[in-house]
């Protein structure tokens, strides 16, 4: 087994998981949120 090769695409997938951690967890935490408010007051 090539340990360089899996740790390169280790460190390259946990870095970009990292980059995109906003968009993956926050943005559907902020629009359930907002969808919440907006119809909750509605109701």
């Amino acid at each position: 087994m090539n340990i360089n090769g899996i740790l390169a695409i280790y460190m390259f997938e946990m870095s970009r998981f990292r980059r995109t951690l906003f968009q993956s967890v926050a943005s559907p935490v902020i629009s359930t949120s907002l969808y919440f408010v907006v119809f909750g007051a509605a109701v």
